[in-house]
């Protein structure tokens, strides 16, 4: 892992699976790259964590049990904070409907997983210069 990519300027971020190895994975690489990451377990879980800590970019799964992560990601766009957080889908679904449903949420970018070091670092590069 010496060739992680390393951020230039740390972002705020929340990973939310409803997989806990999954979102553990994701959150571990992206700590080691140097950002501030927080996890939730679920979309109700997800909801609160975004009011406690205000991340800037949230990565979202998408087929979650009860409320699915398209709707989440409604939810925090409705929120005031809401509209000026990067979502990014990070999903197994990969079909251009499902790319399409995310546009719809409002999300930012989606994502599939599994996604390299490489794509989440030029990702959150890119979202930092924007």
């Amino acid at each position: 892992m010496e060739d992680l990519p390393h951020a230039e300027v740390p972002l705020k971020v929340l990973v939310v699976d409803d997989q806990v190895d999954s979102a553990d994975a994701v959150a571990c690489l992206l700590s080691m790259m140097g950002h501030d990451v927080h996890t939730a377990y679920g979309p109700h879980e997800a909801l609160e964590k975004y009011r406690q800590v205000h991340p800037e970019v949230v990565f979202m799964d998408i087929s979650m049990p009860d409320l699915s992560g398209l709707e989440t990601a409604a939810r925090i766009r409705s929120m005031p904070e809401g509209t000026s957080t990067t979502i990014i889908a990070l999903t197994g679904l990969g079909h251009e409907t499902d790319r399409r449903r995310s546009r719809e949420a409002s999300i930012d970018y989606h994502v599939v997983k599994p996604a390299s070091p490489a794509v989440l670092h030029r990702l959150l590069s890119a979202i930092h210069h924007a």
